[in-house]
């Protein structure tokens, strides 16, 4: 006891909090931790799209499903049980019309939750001439890489990245959603190179600078939505893709991408925003 009449203990305990303020959220902990990703439902967001096949514009509708879920690290897909470490699935279903033929794509993405690290990326694609896969996995520290392509300079290959905090390019529409829209830093990446593609594509990583170019109204076919443009820059300054994110950073909206230029002639607007049970039937 002590001259107050309090144990010690709880003399130390009571000091300790008076001197301990709540700390500050850490840039992104509100988008990675909202509550929202618990309802048992998936955001489900549609764009109108455009890539460049044959050197024409072709114009399609893409969607992004992204959900949490826990993940077996034995198998790398999703637990049958709670346990598990906390991901988020990112996936983007395309399909792609041309005079000849469709050209399917399906890219999914493991992000862990609580680091935002890259986990697991496959990446396949498809079409009437034939079909890829392309899959890199966490094991441990490092990255592994395997792929599967079916035109002549292509065959089946395998390996081992050099640098395990490398960051997948398909998986950028979901983990810049938690960049620091306030301080707007740059952030230095090694980023492992767009796998949406039917060809062989080297996954050694490349030095990216994500930075912050404006906030601004923009219209989409959502209609006109305030957004964060950020621009994706390479190491001679050269804008290799930009992202809009939403400036609403709550349930439901939670920074959701607004609009995209990349790539191959690569783009998405949005068009509708929902929480849906998709894979249920009505």
């Amino acid at each position: 006891m002590n001259g107050l009449g309090l144990p010690v203990v709880a003399l130390l305990w009571a000091c300790t909090t008076l001197a301990s303020p709540p700390r500050a959220p850490l840039p992104g902990e509100a988008f990675r931790n909202d509550r929202i990703w618990y309802d048992g439902l998936a955001e489900k967001c549609v764009y109108d799209a455009t890539r460049t096949i044959y050197g024409e514009v072709r114009r399609y509708e893409a969607t992004a499903y992204t959900n949490k879920e826990n993940v077996d690290l034995a198998t790398t897909a999703k637990s049958k049980t709670d346990q598990g470490v906390e991901m988020f699935k990112h996936h983007w279903a395309e399909r792609v019309p041309t005079e000849r033929y469709d050209y399917d794509f399906s890219t999914m993405s493991y992000t862990r939750v609580a680091d935002m690290a890259a986990y697991k990326l496959t990446a396949a694609t498809q079409e009437d001439c034939g079909a890829s896969f392309k899959e890199v996995w966490r094991d441990g520290e490092r990255l592994k890489w395997l792929d599967s392509v079916y035109f002549p300079d292509g065959g089946r290959r395998e390996g081992t990245l050099k640098n395990g905090a490398a960051v997948f390019f398909d998986a950028l529409t979901l983990r810049l959603r938690a960049y620091d829209f306030v301080q707007h830093p740059d952030l230095e990446l090694l980023v492992i190179p767009m796998q949406k593609d039917t060809h062989r594509v080297s996954f050694e990583p490349l030095k990216r600078t994500v930075r912050f170019v404006k906030t601004g109204e923009i219209e989409v076919p959502l209609g006109k939505v305030a957004a964060h443009e950020l621009a994706l820059v390479d190491e001679q300054g050269q804008v290799e893709a930009r992202y809009w994110f939403a400036v609403d950073g709550t349930a439901p909206m939670l920074h959701a991408l607004v609009r995209f230029e990349g790539p191959q002639g690569i783009t998405y607007a949005l068009k509708s925003h929902q929480r849906t049970a998709y894979w249920k039937r009505d």
